[in-house]
């Protein structure tokens, strides 16, 4: 009779416990988030919150070499803060010195996109980072068993972002994931005067002549980056052919874009992801392979480097006068209004910075 006591007590302490136990995921504290109000609103998947504990483990990882197989490239190793957390190289070196086929891109304002890469490859930050590290790092979660988990400060982390003393692939993406969301970029003098009702307080005349041409049919840049009033993020995250080369036939293009992944034969070859046009002092070179050295070479491109192709966008309407053919007067205050979307506060971020110096 005894013993039947004690095992049913047992048995309803083990029935309350397993219904006490709690996902750290839902119950552990919110990360803030901080978004400015003229922008929309951040895409956060309910099964991945965010917290400030993954926030944290993310963070730790993205600067973190040894996750690599040669133990010698972190995230960051291509993704540089300084750099907008994108990279000052055409390309970089990958694991084992590999070179990668396409430019680093910046990691800022992707809490605000449902597409990533230069080729829209993958629909979520979280398949994004494992893309990410397969590729560029051959990661494999032995190393972070083998690696990190004898140190105390990775078991905390992951015990106190996923309650977890057995690290998965799904902890490591969810938590690069949800650090790279909050690398939020919105602080420069347009977004400044935008947030108090008037985009152009902070703005010389010069800068506010290259709003006029660049949100007008003179610039054309409005058709694939916006406006501030009308989308704050300077992209539509959409996909272009801005015409880099002068190819007939798809089968020509070195690199296909976009028709990597919906068909190499077909309309979408040699289109790629529309760059937000802010930080550009900092994140040069540009293009999907980094082709174009720095701001002015853009300009130049697009002025009257621009090649007629199988699939130049319709948007690129004087391609066959080589470009828009501005005077160097209007480039100048074209690129005047361009660099106004610098944000030195957020190349500046302590909370973005290797935690481990």
């Amino acid at each position: 009779m005894r013993t039947s006591y004690f095992l049913i007590i047992g048995l309803i302490f083990g029935l309350f416990s397993s219904c006490s136990s709690e996902d750290p995921q839902t119950t552990a504290k919110p990360y803030a988030l901080k978004v400015p109000s003229h922008f929309p609103p951040a895409i956060i998947p309910a099964d991945n919150p965010l917290t400030e504990a993954k926030v944290k483990l993310g963070r730790m990882l993205f600067y973190e070499k040894r996750i690599s197989e040669d133990q010698l490239v972190a995230c960051a190793n291509c993704h540089k803060q300084e750099f907008a957390f994108g990279s000052d190289k055409p390309l970089d070196k990958k694991v084992h010195g590999d070179m990668t086929t396409r430019n680093s891109s910046v990691l800022f304002n992707l809490a605000f996109t449902k597409e990533f890469f230069w080729d829209g490859r993958t629909k979520t930050l979280e398949a994004t980072c494992k893309d990410a590290l397969k590729g560029e790092q051959k990661f494999n979660i032995d190393f972070v068993k083998t690696r990190l988990m004898p140190e105390q400060r990775y078991k905390d982390a992951f015990n106190s972002a996923f309650n977890a003393s057995e690290p998965t692939d799904d902890m490591v993406e969810k938590a690069l994931a949800s650090f790279i969301r909050t690398m939020v970029s919105g602080a420069s003098k347009v977004d400044k005067g935008k947030a108090e009702g008037n985009p152009n307080k902070y703005l010389s005349a010069l800068e506010i002549e290259g709003q006029t041409i660049f949100e007008t049919e003179e610039g054309d840049c409005f058709h694939c980056h916006g406006v501030i009033t009308g989308n704050p993020l300077m992209t539509d995250n959409l996909f272009h052919n801005n015409g880099l080369d002068p190819y007939m036939s798809a089968g020509l293009f070195k690199d296909p874009g976009l028709g990597f992944v919906t068909g190499v034969s077909g309309p979408d070859v040699g289109k790629f992801k529309t760059g937000a046009l802010r930080n550009l002092s900092y994140s040069a070179p540009f293009m999907h392979d980094g082709r174009l050295p720095n701001l002015d070479a853009v300009l130049k491109h697009y002025n009257s480097g621009v090649k007629v192709n199988v699939t130049i966008d319709p948007n690129m309407k004087k391609a066959n006068q080589g470009g828009l053919q501005l005077t160097p007067d209007r480039i100048a205050r074209l690129k005047a209004y361009l660099l106004a979307f610098d944000d030195p506060i957020f190349i500046a971020d302590t909370s973005f910075s290797n935690p481990f110096k």
